[in-house]
């Protein structure tokens, strides 16, 4: 009896250091992962999560991260998987919702998905800055001809971040569908003198071409 009573401590005792040491193994390539991700270098970033997440299937953040790199890489069904995993295993993951949104379900041009996350993300993170997300909410709408609540979102996250041209670039198509061709161009000389153009990419210049007077 008390043979059989050490050897299932001594079994404990080797489970718990094995569980710990899988865990700080898991930890290891979590970090390294990180590390490359940092470096944009996403293949060897997703290569070390994924042996984070095999030592630890309960990695939350690794999930996250390996998302997002999946994301970059245009793998846009494994970023998804990733994505609904972190929210699988915490469900108050705010920036998962965020990022599944902008990440996969708006380059999958999954509008009425991104729009519920983007929903999801702003009822978690009430109170707070979230002009990128009612920006976004908005871009999504606007793409499902819903003008009206398009308007609403990107008003809304000037309101929060009156100096975010990608917002006023955003509310400049709103208008250009609704035929309000002066609001729009004045919004898109708006942008750019925001820092469109230096920012990100020559749209707002184009359609300044293409509707407003010169």
């Amino acid at each position: 009896m008390k043979v059989s009573i050490r050897l299932l401590f001594l079994l404990t005792i080797v489970s718990l250091i094995s569980f710990s040491c899988s865990q700080s193994s898991s930890e290891h390539f979590f970090k390294d992962g990180s590390a490359k991700y940092q470096l944009k270098d996403y293949s060897g970033a997703i290569k070390d999560l994924s042996k984070s997440i095999e030592l630890d299937p309960n990695n939350v953040e690794a999930y996250y991260v390996r998302a997002i790199c999946n994301s970059r890489m245009q793998n846009y069904n494994s970023a998804l998987q990733d994505f609904s995993k972190v929210i699988e295993l915490e469900p108050d993951y705010k920036n998962a919702y965020l990022n599944r949104a902008f990440y996969v379900k708006v380059k999958t041009d999954d509008y009425q998905g991104a729009i519920e996350d983007y929903n999801k993300f702003i009822e978690l993170n009430k109170y707070k800055n979230n002009a990128f997300a009612f920006n976004n909410r908005g871009f999504a709408k606007f793409k499902l001809n819903d003008f009206k609540g398009a308007m609403e979102d990107i008003e809304e996250s000037i309101k929060f971040d009156p100096k975010n041209s990608y917002a006023y670039k955003n509310r400049a198509l709103v208008f250009i569908a609704i035929d309000s061709l002066k609001s729009a161009c004045e919004d898109l000389h708006t942008a750019i003198d925001l820092g469109y153009s230096n920012k990100f990419d020559n749209e707002v210049n184009e359609l300044i071409d293409s509707y407003c007077d010169k």
